[in-house]
């Protein structure tokens, strides 16, 4: 399980069979805002959804996302996503990444890997894992908070 506690130095905690590794993430590395779209049931317990999303990196790259992922709903509140999505940069740099997530009726946890070709801004991307908190609304508006981890 991954716990995320926000906050100055915002700390993460997971836990394997008792042990238990503590690590400070210090500021994020992408914030966004987003918007969510169910494009449909696939099956039972399954919804497919599309997203696009802008925000900084570091601060001060800007960036727009669009991806798509599918849901698994396992009951008790707790839904599994899976997708892939493509960055870019405003000056055209991209990357493209996988992620996985649950969702446990407040908010997503997750963790993408990243991969680029660039040579430039995104460079830091090529196969980077990040690990990320969303805040959705009942619209399907989001607000997402990333940081890599070293």
């Amino acid at each position: 399980m991954l716990l995320l506690n926000e906050g100055i130095g915002t700390t993460i905690t997971l836990f394997n069979t008792g042990y238990a590794q503590s690590a400070t993430l210090g500021e994020p590395l992408f914030v966004e805002k987003g918007e969510d779209t169910i494009v449909g049931e696939i099956g039972p317990n399954r919804t497919q959804h599309t997203f696009t999303s802008n925000g900084t990196m570091n601060g001060n790259i800007e960036y727009d996302k669009t991806g798509e992922y599918v849901s698994l709903y396992k009951g008790n509140n707790l839904t599994f996503d899976q997708g892939h999505a493509v960055m870019k940069t405003k000056d055209g740099e991209t990357a493209n990444y996988t992620f996985i997530e649950v969702f446990n009726g407040t908010d997503y946890q997750g963790a993408s890997v990243y991969s680029t070709n660039s040579t430039g801004k995104l460079s830091v991307l090529d196969n980077a894992l990040v690990i990320y908190k969303i805040e959705q609304d009942e619209n399907g508006n989001y607000v997402d908070k990333q940081w890599l981890w070293k």
